[in-house]
């Protein structure tokens, strides 16, 4: 059986679940007699037991130190002496793959230290040694000012990876004018994201025993507060948890039962610091499990509105017609919003976020939100009309 390997996913947070979930089934739609793997680190660090509930299969050796060993003798025979057993089934896994989906939902750019652009690229290195065709799937690349030792190396090395891959699929228009525009392509298409675009999953697809779901009853009048720890790489973090403690407190006098859940396990610290903040409150409620991004969907749509700092917990939202106001870091942000005429909901930490004006918002999304929500799903219902894996090809 030959296979087909997905890079960029896993199971990390919900979005990148999402994505793999979709991807998996997608793939296995298309391509039903290939064996799917992804390759995840973190995944296979999780019990056996755990992954093998899975359709798809795990593999956790990343081709980084052996990437440019396959044109280099000496760097060959030093991988070789020193990792021999986990190169000959790194070489075996991609002599028979046909195809490489990257599905990385933002992991280029100088928003991101060398090591994560590093990863990124040398996953395409590799499979180009082996002449594997790789397609980026929808996400976000850019800023490209690089900066340092590397910045020289990182741009050749980018023109040559995105100009070897089949299709490289942006899902803003910024990130596709700056891959255009600093890299001369001509393989570049605009699509939507793979999770917002996507109508359904045949979970059959990607469970090999069907899970039971855990979807706790929410409260009627309720909002929902999804956190993102990444503002506080462009925000202040007291400044953060202080908004957050004003949009509390407003919505408390609004008669709203306010929900606090994580998007990804990395926000499970700053949920509990937030609900710590009103630790006596009973209308402020903490929901303290990482639930799978299948269950997320399904709790995500009983609440009035969220207010959300995860890219894909507003794309769940979206998709079920719940409205977001947003507190982001990235243009990513903007772009999803200003798509579904939302931009009024929209607030950057790049920027300063003035709490009278996030009130504000927050008040009139109160009162607008049924209009809201029709808005939303009217413009859902286009994005829908095609499905972005329909480029994918098999040489």
């Amino acid at each position: 059986m030959r296979n087909i390997i997905i890079t960029g996913g896993g199971l990390e947070n919900k979005g990148a679940q999402a994505m793999t979930f979709i991807t998996v089934n997608e793939l296995a739609k298309r391509f039903p007699e290939h064996r799917i793997v992804v390759l995840s680190y973190q995944d296979m660090r999780r019990p056996a037991s755990e992954r093998e509930q899975y359709r798809f299969e795990f593999a956790d050796f990343q081709p980084i130190k052996f990437a440019r060993a396959q044109k280099n003798p000496i760097l060959k025979l030093i991988c070789c002496l020193r990792n021999a057993e986990q190169l000959a089934e790194t070489e075996a896994l991609y002599r028979n793959t046909d195809l490489m989906v990257d599905i990385s939902g933002y992991a280029l750019g100088s928003n991101w230290s060398y090591a994560i652009c590093n990863a990124f690229l040398e996953n395409i290195e590799y499979a180009k040694a082996f002449g594997i065709p790789v397609y980026l799937m929808p996400q976000s690349f850019g800023p490209f000012d690089f900066s340092g030792e590397h910045a020289a190396e990182l741009v050749r090395r980018i023109k040559k990876a995105l100009e070897y891959a089949q299709k490289v699929c942006t899902r803003e228009r910024e990130g596709y004018d700056l891959v255009n525009r600093c890299y001369g392509l001509t393989n570049t298409v605009l699509c939507e994201d793979l999770v917002l675009n996507n109508k359904g999953i045949d979970l059959c697809n990607v469970y090999r025993t069907l899970p039971e779901l855990d979807i706790p009853k929410i409260k009627a009048d309720s909002v929902c507060i999804i956190p993102n720890t990444r503002n506080e790489s462009v925000g202040d973090k007291n400044k953060i948890l202080e908004l957050y403690s004003c949009l509390i407190s407003r919505l408390a006098e609004k008669k709203k039962t306010i929900y606090i859940m994580m998007h990804s396990s990395q926000d499970a610290e700053l949920c509990r610091e937030i609900k710590l903040a009103h630790a006596d409150e009973t209308n402020v409620i903490l929901l303290d499990k990482d639930y799978s991004c299948i269950e997320f969907n399904e709790i995500v749509k009983q609440f009035d509105f969220v207010i959300a700092s995860r890219y894909h917990s507003i794309v769940h939202a979206y998709k079920n017609g719940i409205p977001c106001l947003v507190l982001g870091w990235a243009t990513k942000y903007h772009e999803l919003l200003k798509q579904f005429g939302q931009l009024d909901y929209m607030f950057d930490f790049r920027g300063n976020v003035d709490t009278e004006s996030l009130l504000a918002a927050m008040d009139k999304l109160i009162e607008a939100r049924d209009e809201e929500s029709k808005r939303i799903l009217k413009e859902l219902d286009k994005i829908q009309q095609d499905n972005v894996f329909d480029i994918l090809e098999l040489k």
